[in-house]
């Protein structure tokens, strides 16, 4: 959304209503808001005729766009808008619109939440829906996204090479001034490639090849207040390349000016980066109370976000260096303790991500390359990193080793899946190699046709009698299970039941008066403790506060 300037509330409210009474499409509806920027309340005011307008038509298309809007208007609801515009889409039956809306919810995960786990679920899904279809910007802004993950995970050859094509197909911008909205998204959609181009190249140690992207990408975003934020992107590049060629001064000015961007975008991804970066420059120039002060800014970020991003893990090794040196053993006990969670929830996304983007984005060159990526070097440094963190605890003042041993002992204990997902007596079955293809890809296709039954909902269902129902032994169907849908059985079907749970009460106004514990027992729960706990380590919410805020949304 671009910023608007010049129009108070309500000059911006008169004008809507001009534009309203005359419209005779959603096109016009869309302009009287389309100007708000990102997470600006105000436009949920209107987006809310555009949804009514919708609604009395029955247009569900235009109605999961409606939800699509206020999701990036939303500061605190975006993944219940995210829900409805799933809902609207199916109403629809369309399958680009279908795929576009599990597409959004992805980017809500991805960029506001960094939950990649579910991002990458979302964005298979909208795959299954966009890889063969006719819409090009769709099938390419999905493949985009998923080269995202891929970068994340470290495979920056095969991201490259997709976010290469992604930039050849987004180059049609300049070819759209008669369009200014898919000129807008198209160009966008080239400036970030190429930025992601340049962090591929930056990984692989292309240098000079970098540069020229950053350089072009400096050119294209200048003089465009609409693409500020991409152009602080590239202030940012340039920032690590002058980083990398001890340009010290230019660094921090370029990390400057990248930041009053990025968090106003509210991007602790590169906010992460960049204060791990300015904290290495001090350090290196003997600054030492303003590199230890970035280097802190790093752990501020991880402690109210919980996430992580592989670059920055260094940031604890110094810290604890550091309290090491100054003897303050209360800061190394904690920031040890720190780094463990970042390792535990390092290794978890690194686990599920890259097993599952090869089971479920499956192309024939990610299949001839699959072996060497699963040796990655990426994965060595993470291992690596895991057992030095285990050697920093048995090491120090012998006053903490006991505390050390224990807090070692149970990290050890706690199972590659993220904790919130888990149910701690569980056990996770080994990975099946012996099963054949057909075997494998017959129980999925009955477990597709079973969860669109809504098999779930059926109270006290057991593993042994879903593996009858699909003709198969539970060892083969917990390996599959654990193998390809990423957790054991019980969480399997938690997770399915609370996803239910989420869009009856989203898109049903009889199920949000319905009592807690009548819910439950909807979805398949055997009491309502048990449901509250698995939706509020899943949603984050209870199911109460969930339904006050559909209501709320409802209301405006």
């Amino acid at each position: 959304m671009k910023t608007i300037f010049g129009l108070n509330r309500m000059s911006i409210i008169l004008l809507f209503f001009c534009v309203f009474f005359k419209a005779t499409d959603f096109e016009k509806l869309r302009a009287a808001y389309d100007n708000f920027a990102e997470n600006d309340e105000r436009g949920l005011e209107f987006v809310g005729f555009y949804m009514k307008q919708a609604k009395a038509e029955n247009n569900f298309k235009e109605l999961s766009q409606a939800y699509r809007d206020a999701t990036s208007f939303s500061e605190n609801n975006k993944l219940l808008y995210a829900d409805s515009i799933i809902w609207a889409a199916q109403q629809s039956k369309n399958r680009d619109v279908i795929g576009n809306a599990y597409l959004t919810k992805g980017s809500v995960y991805y960029f506001t939440y960094r939950k990649y786990q579910n991002a990458l679920d979302e964005y298979l899904r909208a795959w299954r829906y966009l890889k063969n279809s006719n819409n090009s910007y769709l099938h390419y802004k999905n493949l985009y996204h998923i080269g995202l993950v891929k970068s994340y995970l470290g495979y920056y050859e095969e991201a490259f090479q997709i976010f290469s094509k992604c930039r050849s197909y987004y180059q049609v911008y300049k070819l759209n001034d008669h369009l200014p909205n898919l000129k807008y998204n198209t160009k966008k959609g080239y400036l970030n490639s190429v930025n992601q181009m340049a962090i591929c190249l930056f990984y692989q140690n292309k240098l000079d090849d970098a540069s020229e992207l950053i350089e072009e990408g400096m050119r294209e975003s200048a003089n465009d207040l609409n693409f500020d934020i991409e152009r602080s992107n590239f202030y940012k590049l340039r920032g690590v390349l002058n980083f990398i060629k001890k340009n010290d001064k230019m660094a921090l000015s370029d990390f400057n000016i990248a930041l009053i961007g990025i968090e106003k975008k509210q991007d602790f991804t590169n906010t992460s980066l960049i204060y791990f970066l300015k904290g290495k420059i001090f350090l290196r120039n003997n600054q030492v109370e303003e590199g230890y002060t970035n280097l802190k800014k790093i752990d501020s970020i991880f402690v109210e976000h919980r996430f992580v991003l592989p670059r920055v893990r260094e940031a604890y090794e110094l810290l604890i260096d550091y309290c090491r040196d100054t003897r303050n053993a209360e800061d190394e006990l904690y920031y040890t303790k720190q780094l463990l969670s970042f390792d535990k929830i390092l290794s978890t996304d690194f686990k599920y991500l890259s097993g599952k983007i090869y089971k479920e984005y499956d192309t024939e060159d990610l299949i001839r390359s699959k072996e060497k990526l699963e040796s990655s070097s990426l994965f060595g440094y993470i291992l690596a990193g895991a057992t030095i963190t285990t050697c920093i605890l048995f090491s120090g003042a012998k006053y903490y080793q006991v505390k050390r041993k224990k807090t070692s002992t149970e990290n050890k204990k706690t199972s590659s899946i993220d904790p919130i997902y888990l149910d701690e007596k569980d056990k996770l079955p080994q990975k099946l190699s012996k099963l054949t293809d057909k075997v494998v890809n017959d129980i999925l296709n009955k477990l597709e046709i079973m969860e669109g039954n809504k098999f779930y909902l059926e109270k006290g269902l057991t593993q042994n009698q879903l593996a009858k129902r699909l003709k198969t032994n539970t060892t083969y169907l917990s390996g599959i299970i654990n193998e390809y849908k990423g957790s054991n059985f019980n969480t399997y079907i938690n997770l399915l039941r609370v996803e239910y749970a989420k869009q009856m009460l989203t898109s049903n106004n009889e199920w949000r008066k319905y009592s807690i514990e009548t819910i439950a027992k909807e979805c398949g729960f055997t009491n309502r403790s048990n449901f509250s706990k698995i939706f509020i380590e899943v949603v984050g919410v209870n199911p109460a506060e969930f339904v006050e805020r559909i209501q709320m949304n409802r209301s405006e």
